[in-house]
């Protein structure tokens, strides 16, 4: 595809909390709640300067998500820009295998839209289709760039955050499609080969590398806020 036939993709941040053995969430997978307050607040920081919020269905379950934008000051300030109170939420399954009764259907606050593909089964299209705008690709898995560039194009987003889990943000490195890494690091150690890192268990490893530099860091509570940027071979 020439670069004049490129399909246009918002800006994509991977926003994670990582343990300091590299871990983001245990071999449970259960519930990411091991970072500081601060870091929470953070979080509704990095949503509120988006247009949308990404996640995988394993992650949303996982950690009991709505992936909504608790803060009304953050809310007003988005309206006072012209934007809507909270951003878009998207939530990403390749089987498609949600529980509807998950709570991301039941917040209403902000629309939702689901990207799957034809492996979802019938039963689920029929529980969830009422609670969000349901995108299915006949293919095996979500064709990343391609629905980015939907969600840009039908949408209007801009500019995403990815919040997980380690397999999404992998699938977004093969891609090509990260542009920042916004990475708490806490100062707490799980272990264990089963507990996912950034890029999800251990796999192969990616065509090339991903370079990134590090464009500002703070320090509180004991954690180590970093931001990184994708830095091309321009850079």
């Amino acid at each position: 595809m020439s670069a004049g036939h490129a399909l246009r993709v918002p800006r994509v941040c991977a926003h994670f909390a990582m343990s300091a053995d590299g871990k983001i969430s245990t071999k449970n997978l259960t519930p990411s709640r091991f970072t500081s307050p601060a870091d929470k607040s953070r979080l509704h920081l990095i949503r509120a300067a988006n247009d949308a919020i990404l996640a995988g269905r394993g992650t949303v379950e996982a950690d009991t998500m709505s992936m909504g934008l608790s803060r009304l000051d953050l809310r007003e300030e988005r309206v006072l820009q012209g934007l809507p109170p909270e951003p878009l939420r998207v939530v990403i399954s390749n089987e498609g295998r949600f529980n509807p009764a998950s709570k991301i259907f039941s917040y209403t606050s902000s629309p939702l839209i689901i990207l799957s593909t034809s492996r979802m089964p019938q039963d689920i299209r029929d529980a969830i289709a009422p609670h969000c705008d349901l995108l299915l690709f006949d293919a095996p898995s979500v064709p990343l760039r391609k629905a980015l560039a939907m969600l840009r194009r039908d949408y209007g987003v801009k500019r995403l955050v990815c919040e997980g889990g380690g397999q999404l943000l992998r699938s977004l490195a093969l891609e090509d499609l990260l542009d920042e890494i916004r990475l708490t690091i806490a100062p707490v150690i799980f272990g264990g080969s089963a507990a996912p890192s950034l890029t999800g268990l251990p796999s192969e490893l990616l065509p090339e590398p991903r370079f990134f530099r590090l464009s500002k860091y703070t320090v509180s509570d004991g954690e180590c806020a970093l931001h990184y940027a994708r830095r091309r071979c321009k850079d």
